[in-house]
């Protein structure tokens, strides 16, 4: 417990460090896209690669990404129908809010902390389900708004787009290293790690940079609206597994962790790319932060998790 509660402290800080450089000028929204383009094309796809080189991929674990991808998408249709008469921009970035968990950055070090290592192959595992989601639905979805609603929108070359994404790529690369045994010298796994861990403090800068409570109440009522979403959802399928997965097992325990992870880091440099309001997209990325680890907090206590 005391572990999590220094992760806490810490991201916390870290986010009031990037929301006090921009609120005395050493720091710009502007110099945030910059940031968020680096962090796309460089410690996106290392931390893809080092989290999945490694697990032990075992064939049962597969029916987590499952579980992810049904789970976000379930998100998803609720956010598509929901925000159905709002402003194309609004739209698009609500919704993108509403289907990816922050797994690789907030969710490992708090569940390694929580449970020890051996617990971070069903998170990585999730992991998969969630940036599958992330860049093969969420990542088409913003581009389908970002064009105003174009029903005649060029499909094949947004896949193509996502296939060619960093991060997507490292996903691959991960795997592929992983399933295939592919041999990978020390000196360049080292190197990808290097990167991976500077993915977390640059990420959290960035979400205090895009910090802001000068939002209008229709703004803040539609942030209300994708929260609502999240944590409905996540609460009930704390309840599935709870009840559906063998009582003490390590597997329910990751899991009811994870449906209760903040919003996916990936929805910032998103919006940026798509010219949508950055400010609505970090402002739910640091609400659902302190949510979700006063529910973490709540199930570990309330359930025994530990």
């Amino acid at each position: 417990m005391t572990q999590a509660n220094h992760v806490f402290i810490i991201t916390l800080s870290i986010i009031a460090i990037g929301f006090l450089l921009k609120k005395y000028g050493f720091i710009t929204e502007k110099d945030g896209k910059i940031i968020s383009k680096f962090l796309m094309h460089t410690t996106f796809p290392a931390l893809m690669i080092v989290s999945t080189a490694r697990v032990k991929l075992d064939p049962e674990l597969f029916l987590i990404p499952l579980f992810c991808i049904g789970f976000c998408g379930i998100m998803l249709t609720l956010a598509w129908f929901w925000f159905s008469n709002y402003s194309t921009d609004l739209r698009g970035v609500l919704t993108m809010g509403a289907g990816t968990a922050n797994v690789g950055l907030f969710g490992f070090p708090i569940i390694e902390g929580l449970f020890g290592k051996e617990a971070l192959v069903y998170a990585v595992m999730f992991d998969i389900g969630n940036t599958i989601i992330a860049f093969g639905v969420v990542y088409p979805i913003g581009r389908y708004f970002a064009s105003g609603g174009n029903q005649s929108l060029d499909w094949k070359s947004i896949l193509k787009r996502v296939f060619s994404l960093p991060p997507f790529l490292g996903l691959i690369v991960g795997l592929s290293i992983n399933i295939f045994s592919l041999p990978l010298p020390a000196l360049a796994f080292d190197a990808l790690d290097v990167l991976a861990k500077g993915n977390k403090p640059l990420v959290l800068l960035l979400m205090g940079v895009y910090l802001s409570f000068a939002l209008d109440k229709n703004q803040l009522k539609a942030i209300s609206k994708v929260l609502f979403i999240r944590y409905s959802v996540g609460l009930t399928m704390v309840a599935v597994l709870y009840f559906f997965l063998p009582a003490g097992s390590l597997m329910r325990s990751v899991l009811i962790m994870c449906v209760l992870l903040p919003l996916g880091m990936t929805i910032l440099p998103f919006s940026d790319e798509m010219n949508f309001d950055s400010r609505i997209a970090g402002t739910l990325l640091n609400i659902s932060l302190l949510i979700s680890f006063v529910l973490m907090w709540v199930m570990v206590l309330g359930l025994g998790l530990m």
